[in-house]
């Protein structure tokens, strides 16, 4: 078996399973293929010698920023892309199950890890442009703060195909989109009239690539997003460094004070905030507290529909992202950030 030692290898075996390869796939040690999956993770460290691997451990390939994963029961299988200062990228062979678990188990261990939450705007991208078009949607409303007993979840995955849409579908989706949070959007690219990418990426930055012809085209496409989502927090980070204000989050469902309250009081769940309420109204609600991804301090106030964080000194500003992709698909609906009027995280 051949280990992986470079990013010429990584990109040969990626190609091998692009084109279903069996024999070329046996040089690493491997009969079949799974789907590529790549996780972009928002990170606060300076330097990958801080974190450990998800699965084994972190070995250098023949770039500075590039490390495959050695030992442990999957080697060979986790590739990261350091290459950002703030946004890396793992991509992973591994089964989808073994995969989401360990990157799942890595962010909740290690401090100053986060997921890269997209906005809808972010997950929309593609949207209109040339040789792309949508080929399904996900929608999601949890209702999680509502008993079990009374809770009303809503959730739909609309594929559909090539040449149109199923009849009145377009319907349904353009107002459910206007209530709903996105959580998942599946895209397609043909050249020369067949399809060379297939692809579905996720709220909380991960993709999918369920379908390819060339890796090169592969990397630079999620490369692209990464590229997006740092930007989007570079320019996040100069407004608030700017002006101290506060992000404004604006949700399209009410939301029940009381059971909101009682949740971040806990400190629990991916939305990572340990609250204490400070005023109570009716109507409003406004809370301290930290920020358990950073353990810096923050500051919200949170009405029926909306919210307004302020995230003092040098906290990370990802918590305004996390809160609206996850309190969107919980029970918020539909959400944007904005920042003294203007669009965020767009």
């Amino acid at each position: 078996m051949r280990n992986i030692q470079n990013l010429r290898d990584f990109k040969e075996r990626l190609q091998a399973g692009f084109d279903n390869n069996e024999e070329s796939l046996e040089i690493f040690g491997k009969t079949y293929s799974t789907q590529l999956k790549a996780y972009l993770i928002e990170s606060n460290h300076s330097t990958t010698n801080a974190v450990v691997c998800p699965c084994g451990e972190w070995q250098k390939l023949d770039s500075v920023d590039w490390y495959v994963n050695t030992g442990g029961d999957f080697p060979n299988t986790l590739f990261l892309d350091s290459t950002r200062d703030r946004v890396w990228i793992i991509y992973s062979i591994m089964g989808a199950t073994e995969s989401d678990l360990f990157i799942e188990n890595w962010i909740k261990s290690i401090k100053g890890l986060d997921n890269c939450w997209l906005s809808r705007n972010q997950l929309l991208h593609w949207e209109g442009l040339e040789s792309w078009s949508q080929r399904g949607l996900g929608l999601k409303f949890s209702d999680g703060l509502s008993p079990e007993e009374d809770a009303g979840n809503f959730s739909l995955k609309a594929w559909y195909g090539a040449n149109q849409y199923i009849q009145g579908l377009d319907e349904i989706l353009k107002q459910a989109e206007e209530k709903f949070a996105i959580y998942s959007v599946r895209w397609q690219k043909r050249t020369n009239g067949s399809v060379s990418l297939s692809a579905e990426w996720y709220s909380n930055g991960k993709a999918t690539i369920n379908r390819a012809t060339d890796v090169d085209e592969v990397l630079i496409y999620i490369a692209e997003m990464a590229n997006r989502y740092s930007d989007a927090l570079k320019d996040a980070t100069k407004l608030r460094d700017k002006s101290m204000g506060a992000f404004e989050i604006d949700f399209s469902q009410e939301i029940d004070l009381e059971a909101f309250s009682n949740t971040v009081a806990k400190g629990i769940g991916e939305m990572k905030l340990w609250l204490v309420e400070t005023e109570a109204q009716p109507d409003f609600r406004r809370f301290r507290g930290i920020d358990l991804h950073t353990w810096d301090r923050v500051l919200l106030d949170v009405g029926t529909n909306f919210a307004h964080l302020t995230i003092p000194g040098v906290g990370c500003v990802n918590a305004a992202p996390r809160i609206a992709a996850i309190q969107g698909e919980d029970n918020a609906g539909k959400t944007s950030i904005f920042y003294d009027g203007v669009m965020v995280f767009a």
